[in-house]
């Protein structure tokens, strides 16, 4: 029973994601826009420094569950022979979450103390950087949503219009990595984010169903050790 448990929590760690991610969302409030004044950047982070921390918190914890829940999926494809693909999907997943939590933590850091000090060069310029990862991040999580999208579709672990859909939403990530214009739809920051986001985590919430729904009974979950020995003594044998 513990190892069926242990199955569902981390496939349903997606669904958590989202869930923390859409509280990040809605306590950090309207937050800044690339092309702001200083003096707007200034008032968000230290005016409402409490929300911007708390927002960061909440995110943070989120990332960390979408980091478990690709270890579910990389650990499924592994066990179902694709191992490429699950390798793939974990490592942009980790590069992804590595730069989300770098760029977070800047974000927190300017809420702390750095926006307070009223540096105003400082305070753009890691504000600018921060915007700069996010859009470098897209890339990394494309390769996870297009690996994990692939080794789906070769396993059949989830409907083939999710794969499709999750292929769809990896060239979207790709896009978000050519956003570089100063302002408007296509700056780091503007409208393109409200295509984008809401896609990507409908995405991570529906696969992350799916695969709880389809995770292996307690009793298969338990034989699971027993057949893999079973093989092992085979293959020497």
């Amino acid at each position: 029973m513990g190892a069926m448990n242990w199955e569902r929590w981390a496939r349903g760690a997606g669904a958590g994601f989202v869930v923390l991610t859409v509280a990040a969302f809605i306590v950090g409030g309207d937050a800044p826009r690339v092309g702001d004044s200083t003096d707007d950047l200034i008032s968000y982070y230290d005016g409402d420094r409490g929300k911007v921390l708390v927002s960061g918190l909440l995110f943070a914890f989120g990332l960390a569950l979408l980091l478990w829940f690709a270890a579910a999926i990389a650990n499924m494809l592994r066990e179902s022979g694709e191992g490429r693909a699950a390798a793939t999907a974990i490592a942009g997943a980790t590069a992804f979450v590595t730069l989300q939590l770098v760029l977070t933590g800047i974000g927190a850091s300017l809420a702390y103390s750095i926006a307070g000090a009223g540096d105003e060069g400082v305070v753009k310029a890691l504000f600018d950087l921060q915007w700069l990862l996010d859009m470098f991040a897209a890339l990394p999580v494309a390769l996870f949503v297009l690996a994990s999208s692939v080794g789906f579709m070769r396993t059949r672990a989830v409907p083939s219009w999710l794969s499709w859909a999750g292929i769809v939403v990896a060239a979207l990530f790709l896009l978000r990595a050519t956003t570089w214009a100063k302002d408007g739809f296509w700056s780091p920051t503007g409208e393109y984010l409200f295509i984008l986001i809401p896609a990507a985590t409908l995405w991570v919430l529906v696969t992350s169903i799916t695969l709880v729904r389809r995770a292996p009974s307690s009793s298969e979950a338990e034989g699971r050790p027993l057949a893999a020995a079973s093989a092992t003594t085979d293959v020497a044998s």
